[in-house]
């Protein structure tokens, strides 16, 4: 019984929310400067995109002080998975605005219109939260 529930226990810890975690403001952007986005959007033409050389993915996350945390960007294109980026700097606990995370992504491709999303997870694949927008033609 103490096997099952464990094994239970484990396959729902990706639907658990890691309490202690929680996004600040996420917002798609055309560049990240000094740990600050440009150009939020929600909604940008294909054009744009490919002239910008991509998208950011800008993520504060905030967390209690002392914790630190590795997260990853898991970016999806109509709901399937494109991409999972590993952030190289774990998320420290403490600021009140949220440690700034962020990746790019500079390959779309020419079917790149549509919904996308990017999830923010823990290591262990919590979701910590989701950032949205869309490319239009």
């Amino acid at each position: 019984v103490a096997l099952a529930a464990a094994a239970l226990t484990w396959l729902a810890l990706p639907a658990v929310p890691p309490a202690s975690l929680q996004l600040v403001r996420p917002t798609m952007a055309r560049a990240v400067v000094e740990l600050n986005p440009v150009e939020a959007v929600e909604r940008v033409p294909l054009a744009d995109v490919e002239a910008w050389g991509g998208l950011y993915a800008f993520t504060p996350v905030a967390a209690p002080a002392g914790l630190s945390q590795p997260i990853q960007h898991r970016w999806r294109h109509e709901g399937r998975v494109v991409a999972t980026v590993r952030l190289a700097t774990p998320v420290q606990g403490g600021r009140a605005a949220g440690f700034r995370t962020y990746s790019r992504r500079t390959e779309f491709g020419s079917d790149a219109t549509g919904r996308w999303a990017v999830d923010v997870l823990t290591a262990s694949g919590q979701l910590i939260g989701r950032v949205r927008f869309r490319i239009d033609p």
